[in-house]
């Protein structure tokens, strides 16, 4: 607290009106000796006034000495006044030996009244102390149940400060809302202006969350479930911030909610690490699940062509075992055939283990596409003798950035599925196109076609049709590489059930036709500026 909220709390106001109740306090003794002086000074002062004036002061010295003496030393003190004065006045101003006259007895008559009144002045006194004692014991107890309170809301304020909370109240019959100043800095706004009304407030809560906030409150106001809810925040700068918002709502004598009162507390840097905490896990998981699929592709399909090989090359080893030149060469291409299928699934799996390592950046280069793909579609007829290949394209074809070996790799993935999933002698063709500022490489087949179940799916890592898993073989990576390799070089890619039968897949590569008509204008443009 400042300085100035001190002097104006409740209990150093109850302690002043304290310390201004408290009187001074005497023992009995002391008391009586009080009592005793005052009432002899008064009677001398009474007695040398006498003097000095040559009359009669009356009573009020002794008045004035019996309630000085109630007041500063309580009953004990104003009894011993009134009977000192009392005797030492009776003795000193009263002389009874000549007679009693009719002034005599008046003077007893005053001096009587004058005890009586001066008992009652006591009784009066000590009353008036009798509540100021009462008075000062509640004050002190107030100013203890004062401290005690402020020691508490000092500490709450300590823990909601180090928390980043806040108070809010909301007025639901005129709809104002009341903010402590963490509550303004929660919203990204100024604690010395005012808050928005709820209806205007409801407008900064993020719009995926407003309808969850709104029920949130409506429950609350029902008496269904308490108000506790975390939701977005905008602030006007167009961040957005999580706040956990909880709060109690309180009705009238007739059950009506008539306000409620709060906390909010910022929790945007915990719900950030606890994003982060979930990307790692699934992270870890996904990592955990592509660790155990690799192993199952490695130990499958890896095995397969190297058994071959290994076999085959036994076989040609062995002294006597194949003479027929026929025979010889139809094992070498058995093992060409199974060796160029293991360099494909090997170059799969490298690229497969840079995209898990997010690894996979491609600087691409311009590329004569014609040539490239004239290149693989002589490659692969005499690689994939079972389906008849052809490629269409026009003369014009633009040059195209990207990498060829990836290209390559694209290519040959398709061609390879073609071949394996469509009977032998099917027509094959390979087309390029331009699309606007794209050209598409599409691979058409006159096959089956894509199950309609598997069209969604079939760029997903590992997966394969069910239908035909059990009669091909398959690794689940191919096409998952290829969609790889497409995104990296900037292009897409796509597979989908021809109209007139069969399957088309395909992607896109950047064109550079239109860098170079842009270059080509620019410099026609500086030259004819220079004219």
């Amino acid at each position: 607290m400042e300085p100035r909220d001190l002097e104006r709390s409740p209990s150093r106001r109850a302690k002043t009106e304290l310390e201004r109740a408290r009187d001074i306090r005497f023992e009995p003794v002391a008391a009586v000796v009080a009592g005793a002086f005052l009432g002899w000074g008064a009677i001398f002062l009474k007695a040398t006034l006498t003097e000095a004036i040559g009359g009669d002061p009356g009573y009020i010295l002794m008045v004035a000495a019996v309630i000085a003496a109630a007041w500063v030393g309580g009953l004990v003190a104003g009894m011993t006044a009134v009977i000192v004065t009392f005797v030492l006045d009776a003795l000193i101003f009263f002389d009874l030996q000549g007679g009693m006259t009719e002034v005599d007895r008046v003077e007893i008559w005053r001096q009587i009244l004058y005890g009586v009144i001066a008992v009652g002045l006591v009784v009066l006194v000590r009353s008036r102390r009798v509540s100021r004692d009462r008075l000062a014991e509640a004050l002190d107890e107030a100013a203890t149940l004062s401290e005690a309170v402020e020691a508490r809301d000092a500490r709450l304020e300590l823990m909601l400060s180090a928390s980043e909370t806040g108070f809010w109240e909301w007025d639901m019959e005129t709809g104002e809302l009341s903010w402590s100043e963490a509550i303004f800095r929660q919203h990204g706004m100024d604690p010395t202006g005012r808050p928005p009304a709820f209806d205007d407030y409801l407008e900064r809560i993020h719009p995926d969350d407003r309808q969850r906030f709104r029920d949130g409150i409506e429950a609350a106001v029902d008496g269904t479930i308490p108000f506790s809810l975390e939701f977005r925040n905008v602030w006007p700068d167009g961040s957005v911030h999580w706040t956990h918002g909880a709060a109690r709502v309180f009705r009238d004598a007739e059950g009506t909610a008539v306000r409620m009162l709060g906390t909010g507390q910022d929790i945007t840097e915990r719900r950030r690490v606890e994003e982060q905490r979930d990307q790692l896990l699934a992270d870890e998981r996904a990592a955990a699940e592509f660790r155990e699929a690799f192993i199952d592709v490695i130990s499958h399909e890896l095995r397969t062509p190297i058994t071959t090989i290994l076999g085959i090359s036994q076989i040609l080893t062995r002294p006597n075992r194949v003479e027929d030149p026929a025979a010889r060469a139809a094992l070498l291409q058995d093992v060409r055939s199974e060796t160029e299928r293991l360099h494909r699934l090997v170059e799969d799996l490298l690229v497969l283990s840079r995209v898990e390592r997010g690894r996979l950046d491609i600087e691409a280069e311009p590329l004569e596409l014609r040539r490239v793909l004239e290149r693989i579609v002589a490659s692969e007829t005499v690689e994939l003798p079972t389906i008849d290949l052809q490629l269409v394209m026009p003369p014009d074809l633009p040059i195209v950035a990207g990498e060829a070996s990836y290209v390559e790799q694209i290519v040959r993935n398709l061609l390879g599925n073609a071949a394996k999933y469509t009977p032998p002698g099917t027509v094959v063709r390979v087309e390029a196109r331009t699309i606007g500022e794209e050209v598409a490489i599409t691979v058409l087949d006159e096959g089956p076609g894509i199950p309609e179940g598997s069209i969604d799916r079939l760029f997903e890592l590992f997966y394969r049709d069910p239908t035909s898993a059990r009669t091909v073989a398959g690794s689940g990576i191919g096409l998952f590489v290829c969609a790889s390799l497409a995104a990296a070089m900037g292009g897409r890619i796509w597979a989908r059930r021809r109209p007139t039968g069969g399957s088309e897949f395909g992607f896109t590569m950047r064109s550079l036709r239109s860098d170079e008509d842009q270059v080509r204008t620019s410099t026609t443009g500086q030259l004819s500026g220079m004219h």
